[in-house]
């Protein structure tokens, strides 16, 4: 809707976490200084940025942008969205020995390196494949989780996290549509509440993902969990960790 943009997270300028609004929120030569992306999953409201992305930044960097994802969700954008019917494939633009984009697989059996920081996916419960991000630095970590509805892994993994900084988490829904969250795998105040208990400590969370024409309900809900530490992402804010 206007005024709300789509997922999309800048990390120190050159790590991008989705891409669903990169090319309407940033200008065209801070969309070049991008050398990463991390992918959470296929869903067009966190990757719909990237075709347009590719189309502003052509010609304009000696190296690819590599894009970053587990393979489902790699193989989605693939077939789905640069595949040379709804938009051009940069991935062999202007040559497959020099694109625009580059995917690499993220691999799901431990860190992996990109960008300066040490990166670590786990699976989350979404309505397709879809990945949270432990991005780790060394002043600490930072966890976003994509679409989620309840799940565990993540959990487990985090409470095993030393300098867990912050956690970015989604809250889709109001409380009375908690069947159409489950459904969709997404999460609602009241599921919210119940996934923050399962991490088991206390650290600052940031949401996101409340759906526009539900916001004032979803705002009003989070305030009555009542937990200081809590805050709501807002478009266009740069945040420090």
């Amino acid at each position: 809707m206007p005024g709300f943009h789509l997922s999309s997270f800048l990390v120190d300028d050159r790590l991008l976490i989705d891409t669903g609004s990169v090319a309407s929120a940033l200008e065209v030569d801070e969309q070049a200084k991008i050398d990463h992306i991390l992918l959470t999953h296929s869903h067009l409201d966190h990757t719909g940025g990237l075709p347009l992305l590719a189309d502003n930044i052509f010609g304009t960097r000696a190296t690819p942008v590599q894009v970053h994802g587990i393979a489902p969700t790699l193989d989605g954008v693939r077939r789905n969205l640069l595949n040379d019917v709804l938009w051009p494939d940069f991935t062999r633009i202007p040559s497959s020995a020099f694109p625009t984009l580059l995917y690499r697989e993220v691999p799901e059996d431990g860190p992996f390196e990109v960008a300066g920081f040490t990166i670590t996916a786990i699976r989350v419960n979404h309505a397709v494949e879809c990945v949270a991000y432990f991005i780790q630095s060394r002043s600490g970590t930072l966890l976003h989780i994509g679409d989620t509805g309840p799940t565990e892994a993540v959990w487990r993994h985090a409470r095993t996290v030393p300098r867990l900084q912050a956690v970015c988490i989604e809250a889709t829904f109001p409380n009375r549509m908690q069947e159409v969250a489950d459904v969709s795998g997404h999460l609602t105040p009241q599921s919210l509440e119940k996934e923050l208990e399962k991490l088991d400590r206390d650290v600052p969370v940031y949401v996101y993902h409340l759906k526009p024409n539900f916001r004032r309900e979803i705002l009003a809900e989070l305030k009555r969990l009542r937990r200081p530490a809590l805050h709501i992402l807002e478009d266009g804010t740069l945040y420090r960790f």
